[in-house]
């Protein structure tokens, strides 16, 4: 039985897969229209974002936790981080900020249909091991979107979050299949809300502001599965089904974070010396995360080319670049020699337009982290 369902896989290797990755890869090209948004996360990664976010079926690191529950299988060492800091911003608000006083206004003005953005992440006492992990976390986020050609205003959404996550993964028909599960719970203290200029002058501006402010917990698991196929000429691909935020969460006027179906195919191999990962995904198979749906936005692709590892499961160094949709991604990490300190930067852009491909946010990310 085993031997036919080999049989099998390795047809699907040789006819069906090459073909399918063909088409996704080009997929993007072949739409010209089609509706995108911004869904809210949890927490994401800036190794992943440097490789346009695909990291379903590439997991293999502390970050899985957050992607995919089985990828904590792939943890060949243990992994203690003391302290990981990292902030995102993007190019909107740095231009703001480079301008004079008397400017800022006439720039926010320039920005309508545009976003302000920036997030701040903490991680403390997160550990992961081969086939288990957790992690405590907490994160800001600023999130103010322009409107109104006329009158400016700000759509906006700001909030503090603070949680931990947990899970394990199990192996199953000589660690081919792997399952994992997740369990995360979350605190978060925010508004969302319409601001005028005219707001500032309202006397009980403080106090509609305070009304309108929530505090809610939030809880949901994830549930992944990623299958391994045999070695395909020195290749080694897998791949992998998600669900993640299982039964959604609602956290009232400062947002939500929807349920997803992932999708993700990831190919490792090694090359003089050089470890390479491949990963192409397609997030929100449902698309129940946006009111618009975009199958530009939902591809992500990504490519990361590592050297040295160390004892912390990661490269002294690694490169990255990749597609975030239908915008290009790039970031890099360097582990520090005889150190416990690594650095991760990625720059990516996201979609914040009401059609894929319409209007583009960039934006970059830089972390610190110190671990063993």
């Amino acid at each position: 039985m085993i031997a036919k369902t080999d049989s099998h896989i390795k047809h699907f290797l040789r006819t069906v897969f090459p073909a399918l990755v063909v088409t996704l890869l080009f997929y993007p090209f072949c739409i010209s229209t089609a509706f995108g948004d911004e869904p809210q996360h949890l927490r994401q990664s800036i190794r992943a974002l440097g490789m346009g976010n695909a990291f379903v079926a590439a997991a293999n690191d502390e970050n899985a936790l957050y992607y995919n529950p089985a990828g904590l299988h792939a943890i060949q060492q243990h992994i203690v981080e003391i302290l990981t800091l990292n902030a995102t911003v993007n190019q909107n608000l740095l231009d703001v900020g480079e301008e004079d006083s008397g400017d800022q206004a006439a720039a926010i003005g320039s920005l309508v249909g545009n976003k302000l953005y920036t997030e701040i992440n903490l991680g403390l006492l997160s550990v992961s091991g081969p086939g288990w992990g957790y992690s405590v976390f907490g994160n800001f986020v600023f999130d103010a979107k322009v409107r109104n050609p006329a009158v400016p205003y700000l759509q906006l959404k700001s909030y503090i979050q603070y949680g931990a996550i947990a899970g394990m993964a199990f192996s199953f028909l000589d660690e081919r299949l792997i399952t994992g599960i997740s369990y995360k719970v979350i605190n978060r203290n925010g508004v969302g809300k319409d601001i005028h200029i005219v707001d500032f002058l309202d006397d009980n501006f403080s106090d509609e502001l305070e009304d309108d402010f929530s505090t809610k917990v939030g809880s949901s698991p994830d549930v992944g599965v990623t299958y391994k196929f045999d070695a395909y000429y020195n290749w080694e691909p897998k791949v992998a089904l998600v669900l993640r935020n299982i039964g959604g969460m609602d956290f009232e006027s400062s947002g939500e974070i929807p349920m997803t179906i992932d999708l993700g195919f990831a190919s490792e191999s090694e090359l003089a010396g050089f470890d390479i990962i491949l990963a192409l995904d397609m997030v929100d198979l449902t698309h129940k995360a946006t009111e618009y749906k975009s199958f530009k936005r939902n591809l992500k692709m990504g490519m990361e080319i590592g050297m040295w590892k160390r004892t912390n499961s990661h490269h002294m160094l690694s490169f990255r670049v990749g597609r975030n949709g239908t915008y290009s991604a790039w970031g890099f990490s360097f582990n520090v020699p005889y150190f416990p300190m690594k650095i991760d930067y990625a720059k990516w852009s996201e979609e914040v337009g009401n059609v894929g491909g319409d209007i583009e946010d960039e934006r970059q990310a830089f972390q610190i982290s110190f671990n063993f």
